[in-house]
């Protein structure tokens, strides 16, 4: 149905938009896969859910899926079951996964943990019938070439402040190197001043929404609450069907 990347530097807010853009649609009656690709792995708390293995510490399963004889190993190695397997569903029935560390050694780093974690991508992405939402890091370093093409909409979450709005040049930049030709943006912890409406006046890529600060956020963190159970929805419902409309579903 709709495949959805979630980006930005840290402490933005992306897991938390994640989170809640899962469990919207998950009420809606959409059959949605939550992956965290961030090296904090902080996605199933915001979910609910209290352990995930991480598919990158699957060692065993790696040296037999991937290597081969004489140290070679397979690009494209069988993965279904594994993503079936090490997801849990949370109370939405939002199937989670995390992926784990992944090396960052650019396009020449092909090390079998990296060939495993991106196989489980494609298997995700190219899934049918499934919402997709994946929690990226800001460098997006995940996604080949490849497993960019199955991918939607790049979602590029920002503070409205200069640092932010720098990593948002940075994503889009890496997103067109590896096909991604929808990007929007999402301003989150936004508080109305001169300066931040002149930073999302002018913003260069299509506009999500906006998410207002609030005490909210930091209570549902405090607590270990899912934060759509605490903190006001309109503003990501409003998201929620930009994006629908964005890639024309």
């Amino acid at each position: 149905m709709v495949k959805l990347a979630v980006s930005g530097k840290g402490g933005v807010g992306k897991t938390t938009l994640t989170a809640v853009l899962a469990h919207l649609f998950a009420r809606d009656g959409y059959n949605v896969i939550a992956i965290d690709a961030d090296s904090d792995m902080n996605l199933p708390s915001a979910l609910g859910v209290k352990q995930v293995k991480p598919l990158s510490g699957l060692k065993d399963v790696i040296e037999q899926r991937v290597k081969g004889p004489l140290g070679t190993y397979k690009v494209n190695p069988r993965v279904d079951d594994v993503f079936e397997a090490y997801s849990v569903r949370n109370e939405d029935g939002v199937r989670v996964a995390v992926l784990g560390t992944i090396e960052k050694g650019g396009d020449g780093c092909f090390c079998p943990e990296n060939a495993f974690l991106r196989a489980i991508l494609r298997h995700a992405i190219f899934r049918e019938k499934d919402v997709l939402l994946i929690d990226m890091e800001a460098g997006i370093e995940h996604l080949g070439r490849g497993t960019a093409k199955g991918v939607d909409l790049l979602i590029a979450v920002v503070e409205p402040g200069v640092r932010s709005f720098e990593t948002l040049s940075r994503i889009e930049k890496l997103a067109e190197d590896i096909g991604i030709d929808r990007v929007g943006v999402v301003v989150n912890k936004y508080i109305e001043t001169e300066r931040s409406k002149e930073l999302v006046e002018n913003l260069d890529k299509p506009l999500l929404g906006v998410i207002p600060y609030s005490q909210a956020f930091i209570e549902a963190d405090l607590e270990n609450l899912p934060p759509y159970r605490v903190v006001d929805l309109e503003p990501f419902i409003e998201i929620k069907n930009n994006i629908m409309r964005m890639v024309g579903r």
